[in-house]
């Protein structure tokens, strides 16, 4: 158990459904890499190894945001948005890769990513991204 979580549960606080995440990615090492780092950073990590399991998780499963590995054999990242945006539309998607330029970053956007880390990142880019992105969004004031 991380410092972080001791220290959650010593309040008596139970992790909030916004830092659950949501990890999606075909490689098992990497997966394991980012899970144990996330931890420690005070998430929840849920994984998936492909976007058909991911699918099946977020059925049943509510997440604060998702990383989504680009390349993946079968349903890519790329491909699999699209559906996320179905399920979840207001939970934040990261794309993680290694092969992307500009073109990857408008991609993700137009398919309803909320941003591109490149690799290889440092841990704590990945944090910061995902600090952002659960940020609490502040609502338009109404004009009348």
């Amino acid at each position: 158990m991380s410092t972080e979580k001791s220290k959650d549960s010593a309040k008596g606080e139970t992790p909030s459904k916004t830092k659950r995440i949501l990890l999606v990615d075909d490689d098992a090492e990497m997966r394991s890499l980012l899970a144990d780092v996330l931890s420690e950073d005070g998430y929840e990590v849920l994984q998936a190894a492909n976007g058909a399991e991911a699918l099946i998780l977020l059925h049943r499963e509510t997440v604060g945001a998702i990383l989504l590995d680009k390349n993946m054999p079968g349903l890519s990242g790329m491909d699999l948005l699209p559906g996320l945006r179905l399920i979840c539309p207001h939970t934040p998607v990261i794309i993680i890769t290694a092969f992307g330029d500009e073109h990857t970053s408008a991609e993700a956007e137009e398919r309803g990513g909320s941003g591109v880390l490149f690799k290889p990142f440092r841990m704590d880019e990945l944090c910061a991204m995902l600090q952002r992105a659960l940020a609490p969004r502040e609502t338009p004031a109404r004009t009348t």
